[in-house]
């Protein structure tokens, strides 16, 4: 039973994670380059990108966790000189 939970613990938090790679690259768009991005489309879009072409779902969602790595500890002056080839093509 322990393990069940704790499998399940983890499933949630790579769930959770996988999401949250949305989320943070738009939050940046909106905090370096769009002040009036709204945050929760963006998100959408990313997602529904991602999942465009079942046979690309898994490369697209790497893409986007690998943007959103870059982004998440820089300042927006790094984010532009040093994210550019992660984030290009993500809508």
């Amino acid at each position: 039973m322990s393990r069940l939970i704790a499998l399940t613990s983890c499933l949630a938090v790579l769930l959770v994670g996988c999401a949250n790679d949305a989320d943070t690259l738009c939050d940046r768009r909106k905090e370096c380059f769009e002040a009036d991005l709204d945050t929760s489309k963006c998100a959408d879009k990313v997602t529904a990108w991602e999942e465009e072409k079942e046979s690309e779902i898994d490369t697209r969602r790497a893409r986007t966790a690998n943007c959103a790595e870059c982004v998440v500890d820089r300042t927006c002056a790094e984010v532009l000189s040093n994210c550019i080839d992660s984030c290009f093509g993500i809508p």
